[in-house]
């Protein structure tokens, strides 16, 4: 929408999302073709009364949701039917069947477009109307004021800004339910048509939910931490989150966060210097987290204590993993301060962390002495690849190669030259000018994939790199898929203060999810941190490959 006062951009990086994206991408659905296949379907073989209700009854709902708009219809209905009832032989009673889940895919498609609409049709009435009120007030600020007229204008500007923050809050809110609810009937629906022996072409799939273009992402929204939906039991704030497989278990993960506290914001309540908690994912591939396994600080049920070597070290945070298959290796840094690094070494992730991941022996650096943060995957060559770079975020990416039998053994890592993987004493080469932050980096449908945060570019952005070898990943013909970045408010993908950038798993080449991270670092106007948003969010994408 046109706003001439206030920042539709600022606006949603303030709420924490987009509403209007969502609404776009509901909208792009096409309920009227499924409808019209759904009653070709439905009138091709032997009807149950069962069928029949359940179809006239979605029949019903769709007519009365939707907008009388039919669009594109590029598939035959009557080929589509015939290749079907190939398909499934002489089972014709399953070809109602199909129509009436069609006919509910399309009704509920419809319903939440309309009411889509609906709730974003107020929110910018809400919104100009504010915008209209925030015009004013600039115009009285030009005039010639006291000191205190001015200043009760100003707060007056600054609680309309709010209110237009909270407006855009609640509607993300609002589409967030309303796209949920529709997926889950979609779920619930696909399930049943597989079932039914009906697996829709590419074509039908675009009608019932837009698909993501190459490079176009999309913000889910925060899952952990201030404002998370669902959230963590008992932790308000969060940042990070990287999953990991526990090995042995297949199927069963845990997500590692760092500095966390139980109240809504950095720094309020009870302190975890890092934790761990059980996430399960649904048929969507989005988390859900379970109560915390790992205690706050001082409880002695700490998820990293910190070992005898590492004087002077205050906090411990997960900084990164190297995946094997069976076994796992999470780099933990320890600082002190202001998040310096003093030191760095391995834990072997297990299913027990509420014991505490001790160090492995012989894996203790010291900050100047190795990479302090890390990202690695065992490849289908069966060599593991790293890409590291340090904690602070001073430095480039360096990459290295590792025997599985060895990773653990720091000083064996064989370091990318520039030419070729050199000796383990060679100087590893910066593959990278910018300087980087939090890495993931694995191996997607047999090319290696790189998330992470680039300190540099855009004032600091989170970007997604597809490669076609673990060295090149910087290379002139690799394309780089923006995330989010901070540097710009008025381009496409703002938000504040971003960083993280977790690849989850499940993820496709098409379809990658990550968890990425803000933190409101600045102060009020006594110099006390302001300390909120701090969370983990979602976010959807197709990566250029």
């Amino acid at each position: 929408m046109q706003l001439t006062n206030l920042s539709e951009a600022e606006l949603i990086a303030s709420a924490g999302g987009d509403p209007w994206a969502i609404n776009q991408s509901l909208q792009a659905g096409s309920p009227f073709q499924i409808s019209q296949l759904a009653q070709a379907f439905h009138t091709a073989g032997r009807c149950t009364a069962e069928a029949d209700h359940a179809f006239e009854d979605a029949r019903k709902r769709f007519d009365a949701a939707w907008n009388h708009q039919n669009g594109d219809h590029p598939i035959n209905d009557s080929d589509e039917v015939q290749r079907v009832t190939k398909s499934l032989g002489a089972q014709s009673l399953q070809l109602p069947k199909i129509g009436a889940d069609l006919e509910g895919i399309a009704a509920s498609l419809a319903e939440a477009q309309k009411a889509g609409a609906q709730e974003i049709a107020e929110l910018e009435r809400e919104l100009r109307g504010l915008d209209n009120i925030t015009g004013a007030i600039n115009h009285d600020l030009t005039l010639d004021l006291s000191a205190s007229e001015r200043s009760e204008l100003e707060s007056l500007k600054k609680a309309v800004h709010a209110d237009a923050v909270d407006d855009v809050r609640d509607a993300l809110k609002q589409m967030n339910s309303i796209r949920n609810g529709y997926s889950e009937t979609l779920r619930k629906s696909m399930d049943s048509l597989h079932t039914e022996g009906y697996d829709p072409p590419t074509t039908v799939d675009t009608w019932m939910e837009s698909p993501l273009k190459p490079g176009e992402v999309r913000d889910l929204g925060p899952v952990a931490g201030t404002g998370g939906v669902p959230g963590i039991p008992g932790i308000g704030a969060a940042d990070l989150g990287e999953v990991v497989e526990i090995p042995g278990q297949p199927g069963k993960y845990l997500a590692i966060f760092g500095d966390s506290f139980s109240g809504n914001k950095m720094g309020e309540g009870e302190h975890y210097r890092s934790v761990a908690v059980p996430v399960t994912f649904d048929a969507e591939g989005h988390p859900h987290f379970g109560a915390p396994l790992t205690g706050p600080e001082g409880s002695g049920h700490e998820l990293f204590p910190i070992p005898s070597d590492a004087k002077g070290v205050t906090d411990t945070l997960p900084s990164g993993t190297i995946t094997l298959g069976d076994k796992t290796y999470m780099m933990v840094t320890g600082t002190k301060d202001d998040l310096k690094p003093v030191a760095s070494w391995l834990v072997e992730v297990n299913g027990d962390p509420g014991k505490g991941w001790t160090m492995v022996p012989g894996s203790f650096r010291g900050a100047g002495d190795a990479p302090t943060q890390v990202s690695g995957y065992k490849g289908s060559d069966g060599k593991v690849y790293i890409a590291a770079d340090s904690f602070d975020r001073s430095r480039g990416i360096t990459m290295y190669r590792a025997d599985p039998a060895n990773v653990f053994e720091r000083d064996k890592w064989q370091p990318w030259t520039g030419k070729d993987w050199g000796n383990p004493r060679d100087q590893a080469v910066q593959v990278t000018n910018d300087r980087y932050g939090e890495l993931s980096f694995r191996e997607i449908g047999g090319r290696p994939v790189l998330s992470g945060f680039n300190v540099d570019a855009h004032k600091g952005s989170v970007e997604v790199r597809v490669g076609t070898s673990p060295t090149d990943m910087f290379g002139a013909d690799v394309p780089t898929t923006l995330v989010v970045q901070n540097g710009d408010p008025g381009a496409p993908k703002f938000m504040p203060q971003p960083y993280g950038g977790y690849i989850l798993p499940g993820s496709t080449l098409d379809d990658l999810k990550l968890l990425g991270s803000q933190w409101n670092t600045a102060k009020d106007g006594n110099g006390v941190p302001i300390g909120t948003p701090y969370n983990t969010r979602e976010f959807q994408l197709n990566p250029f490959h």
